[in-house]
């Protein structure tokens, strides 16, 4: 009986050992989790920066182009409707001289 006693004891004791090893090295395998996790955070805030600024400086770009498309397109609306204006006017002008060198008003 003395014999199962002291095999139940040296078990117990080994079980004690075996938990108490495994909770150090659960332990160290967090704490290598965690400075992971905060080096893998840092990479990835560096990289959300680098990407937000490409994006945004591309976007930038992107409307300064279509900014110059448009105010070409309009420059041209503008001295085309400027051209049939003066086109417009030029027959009132030329009546109004001609009645000035008549004498009618």
């Amino acid at each position: 009986m003395q014999q199962i006693i002291k095999s139940i004891t040296e078990a117990e004791a080994k079980a004690a050992e075996i938990k108490a090893n495994a909770l150090e090295r659960a332990a160290a395998i967090v704490a290598a989790a965690e400075e992971r996790q905060a080096e893998i955070l840092k990479l990835c805030e560096a990289e959300c920066k680098a990407y937000r600024e490409k994006t945004l400086k591309l976007a930038e770009e992107d409307a300064q182009k279509a900014y110059e498309q448009q105010i070409t397109v309009k420059r041209a609306e503008a001295a085309k409707y400027c051209a049939d204006k003066l086109k417009d006017t030029d027959r009132a002008v030329n009546d109004v001289i001609r009645r000035v060198k008549r004498g009618n008003r």
